[in-house]
Order: structure tokens, then sequence, then C-alpha cells
């Protein structure tokens, strides 16, 4: 008689086959890098309403033959950036700049200007992505950082609507300047794109200027993503924020003190997301602790 242990058939390690473990689900698989996206994105439509409502609110003022205030009673302020540029610098730098470098043609400064401008409209989106996929932790807090900055500037459009350098100009308040944040497409070609950013402004709210969220969202850009990247990042990201100031101040869309206001409620926005994070993570335990 044979044993159990001699009628068991010989089996060789290398010939079997295992079967497959199926991948354990993650919270994320339900959904699709699209629809993962369009999640992500969703929180900042509440931009876009606050904005609307902005522009409704202001809309009396706007230019020309407009009432003297908005819905909220607040007037339009012209004479008051210009004045804190020319205290702080000695005299409007929009008015400087243009004068020494705008001569009708497109320049390769103008080129720069205009693509720099128009990276604002996509940086937020953008990091929004990059925070869903590659730094989800933080998520919660980027959220907090945009729509407070995002919410607090457009409270400051209510109560101070300011006009930009190019209106002021217009109406003949300050010298001679033009709304120039077009210009370099036609050195590039590109005059069509140059129209589309014309159209796009046409649309927009004249008397949204201070703070500039334009400065704000380049400087929200580097200070939250300052901890997660490298020196090179962290240099390119900084020369980001400095020449989007330059070119708000350059092509006539900003004063300067609205650039400074911009930071402020970038830094804010910040401060608050920060707080959010050691709310939501907890305190952290002392060395020594269980």
């Amino acid at each position: 008689m044979t044993s159990p242990a001699t009628s068991r058939p010989h089996l060789d390690p290398a010939t079997v086959t295992r079967p497959e473990v199926a991948p354990v689900p993650t919270k994320d698989s339900r959904h699709g890098p699209i629809a993962q996206l369009l999640i992500a994105w969703s929180p900042l439509s509440a931009i876009l309403v606050a904005y609307w409502v902005a522009q409704w609110v202001t809309a009396p003022l706007g230019v020309g033959d407009g009432a003297d205030t908005n819905r909220f009673g607040a007037s339009l302020h012209v004479l008051g950036p210009a004045r804190a540029d020319e205290t702080l610098l000695g005299a409007v730098p929009s008015v400087w700049l243009q004068d020494r470098l705008v001569d009708g043609s497109a320049h390769w400064y103008d080129v720069v200007a205009a693509l720099v401008y128009v990276t604002h409209f996509v940086t937020i989106p953008l990091i929004t992505a990059v925070v869903w996929f590659r730094l989800r932790d933080r998520f919660g807090e980027w959220l907090t950082a945009v729509l407070s900055m995002s919410l607090l500037g457009i409270a400051g459009y209510l109560a101070y609507p300011a006009a930009p350098p190019w209106l002021a100009a217009r109406r003949g308040d300050i010298g001679a300047l033009d709304r120039i944040s077009h210009l370099g497409w036609e050195g590039l070609g590109l005059d069509g794109i140059g129209r589309l950013v014309q159209l796009g402004q046409s649309g927009s709210n004249p008397v949204a200027a201070m703070p500039s969220l334009h400065a704000g969202a380049a400087l929200l850009a580097a200070l939250f993503l300052w901890p997660s990247l490298s020196r090179v990042s962290r240099i390119l990201l900084a020369a980001y924020a400095l020449a989007m100031a330059l070119t708000l101040v350059y092509t006539g869309e900003h004063y300067v003190v609205d650039v400074l206001a911009g930071w402020l409620v970038a830094i804010v926005g910040v401060g608050a997301a920060r707080l959010v994070g050691r709310l939501t993570r907890g305190p952290v335990p002392s060395r020594g602790a269980p």
C-alpha cells in the first residue's frame, strides 16, 4: 500500500498557474480621469457665479453714460489708484512704460506680455487638475485658497469699483495709454487670437480692477505649490508671478497698487488654506508620545 504522501502527484512550482488576483478597488476607481477632472473643477463654478453677480451689481457704472454708483451705492474710483501709484513711484507706471516702449508695432516684449497675460485663464484650472491627481491630500486646502482669494477679491470689486489705467486714460483722467494686452498676437501672426482676447475683454467687468486677481492667481500658484517644488520650479513660478505683475502694468490693465492688493488677497487665501490644513490633519503628536 502506498502512503498518502507518496500518492500525491509531484507539482513543479514553475508550471503552476496561479489564479489572478483582482486589484483592490480604490475610492477613485469608479470614475475615469475625465469624470474626475470635471468633479475636481466643479467647485470653481462658484467663482463664475460670484463674478457674474458682481458684474450685475457694477453694471450701472459701466462706461459712458452709466449711473454714478453701482447697485450697492458704491461710486467709481478713478484717480485714487493713479495717485497711489504716483505716491509710491513718482509717476503712473503704465503711462511711463507705454510712453517709452509702445510705438504702434508689436515687439518681442509685446509677444511675451500677450502670452503671459493669457495664461491667467488656464492657471487655476490647470493647477486644480494637478493638485487633484498628484497632491490629493492637499486638494481641500487648494480649494480653500482659490475660493478665499477669489471671493474676497470679488467682494473688493463691489465695495471699491475702480477704473483700470486704460479706462482712466480713455476718460482723460491720466496720461495717454492704450489697452495693449492683445498686441503681441499680431507679432506672432495670430491676429485672430488677439481679436478673441479683445472680444472677451469687451464682455468683462470694466471696473473690476482692485484687487488684481490676475496678479493674485499667479502668486497664489507659487505660494501654494512652493513646498512641493524643486528649486528650479520655485524660481520659475516666482518669475511667472513677477512677469504677470509687470505685464498687467505695462499693458494698461492694472495699477501697481492693484497688483499689490491682488498679492495681499493671495496671501490671505494661502493663510486660510494652511488653517484648514491644520484643522483637518489635527494636532501633530509631540515627540515621544505613544
